[in-house]
């Protein structure tokens, strides 16, 4: 478990080990929940992380344009 401050403006900073681990970097969105007392974050995974199938021989690029605009359209929905 780390130990973090907050500070005057409500804001943390996840360790480094952490963001590491997660995969997080700047601009990165997180969900907030609160949960008997405690603070729970955890990742919005992108769709164009989720990578399979289209990684075979001969996969459209118009695949890779679906997800930045489905990205797009995520980012737009869960702005705050």
């Amino acid at each position: 478990m780390e130990k973090v401050k907050l500070s005057a403006k409500g804001q943390i900073v996840i360790p480094a080990r952490i963001r590491k681990e997660l995969g997080l970097s700047e601009g990165d969105r997180l969900f907030i929940e609160r949960r008997q007392g405690e603070v729970i974050l955890k990742p919005v995974v992108k769709l164009s992380k989720l990578r399979g199938i289209d990684k075979l021989e001969g996969a459209s690029k118009e695949i890779e344009k679906m997800r930045r605009k489905w990205d797009e359209e995520f980012e737009e929905r869960t702005e705050v």
